[in-house]
């Protein structure tokens, strides 16, 4: 009887673990994500050189077209 009352505790902390595991188990693989097979195409690395006329054309169009340009507004902002 005594070896009993000893091995039980052990015994119920062990069944609490297997427990937690298996449950932990069961989650994880029911939670999977599924990774799209085209997500290469969104992390392709940036060329290492920059089209200056690009750029160029780009700021263009930013100072034909914004209302106020970014420098304005960021001293702007810097008011408040």
């Amino acid at each position: 009887m005594d070896i009993i009352k000893k091995a039980t505790v052990p015994l119920v902390m062990l069944l609490v673990v297997v427990v937690v595991w298996v449950g932990l188990y069961i989650y994880y693989e029911s939670s999977q994500i599924e990774i799209n097979p085209l997500a290469d195409s969104y992390v392709s690395q940036l060329q290492k050189t920059f089209d200056l006329e690009e750029l160029e054309e780009v700021n263009r169009r930013t100072k034909d077209h914004f209302p106020v340009l970014p420098e304005v507004f960021f001293m702007l902002v810097g008011r408040d």
